[in-house]
């Protein structure tokens, strides 16, 4: 048997940008031990396994350290895989069965990418004990999904400028910890960074899923809709979201960077 796993960059369109994820379509279920073991070997933040199922695709997703219920930018890239690779036509909707439910995407113009995903509305809260310490900065506002922290600071300078304590944030009751502030870049509404010491990702580079969150923040502290983001790590990366109710449409744009084929060994392991 032989598989193949694709490393896609995702919410860039352009290599070496944007936030890795590696992609691997499965024709028939694998132990769980075995796809952490294969997510652990990519060392990205995220390991996607796609499977075909009645109504569309399985998608899982992995850490190098353990699986998550929602992930974007694997999301992202497994779709693209499916429309590159001539899995699914050009035009076809990728369906996707989740720990979050039924996922869909569809190609958009110029090589863009809708996602329908759930809203993580989150409500605000008090700054848990010991959490600007941990970022090394001061603390605007402070709100809870359930999933996330998300933190607004003082300006742009303050959030790229950030070097946080990740073995204190990794003590935070949460996946990780989305920081964002105003922009004032005329192509931007806000910008953001994502850490999740906790499930092994100390900065993730472009997190989609961190957006299903910001956008319904930044929709009621700027009273629009339709929003475009950059979250500002070293790779960097745009989403564009359109917020509808409890839903949140994140569209991004992604480049396939190469395929791996694993041994006969690795298969058999």
């Amino acid at each position: 048997m032989t598989i193949e796993l694709h490393v896609v960059d995702a919410f860039t369109d352009r290599p070496f940008s944007g936030n890795p994820a590696a992609v691997c379509v499965l024709n028939e279920d694998r132990p769980d031990a075995w796809l952490q073991k294969v997510a652990a070997e990519m060392n990205l933040s995220e390991t996607a396994y796609i499977r075909a199922i009645d109504g569309g695709y399985s998608l899982r997703w992995f850490t190098p350290t353990i699986e998550v219920e929602l992930c974007g930018h694997a999301t992202l890239a497994s779709a693209k895989v499916l429309w590159e690779k001539g899995i699914l036509q050009a035009g076809e909707v990728a369906c996707f069965h989740t720990l979050s439910g039924w996922l869909t995407c569809r190609q958009r113009e110029n090589g863009w990418i809708e996602m329908d995903f759930p809203a993580k509305v989150a409500e605000a809260t008090s700054a848990p004990l010991g959490l600007s310490a941990a970022l090394d900065c001061d603390v605007v506002a402070a709100a809870s999904n359930g999933m996330d922290l998300l933190v607004e600071v003082a300006d742009e300078r303050t959030l790229r400028s950030l070097r946080p304590n990740f073995s204190e944030l990794a003590r935070l009751p949460v996946r990780g910890a989305i920081v964002t502030c105003r922009t004032d870049s005329p192509e931007y509404d806000f910008v953001s960074r994502f850490f999740a010491p906790a499930v092994g990702i100390d900065e993730d580079p472009v997190t989609g899923s961190a957006h299903c969150a910001l956008g319904p923040y930044w929709q009621t502290k700027l009273g629009k809709s339709s929003l475009t983001a950059y979250q500002a790590s070293a790779r960097g990366g745009v989403v564009r979201m359109e917020v509808r109710g409890d839903r949140v449409l994140l569209l991004g744009q992604a480049v396939i960077m190469s395929q791996i084929v694993l041994s006969d060994w690795a298969v058999m392991a």
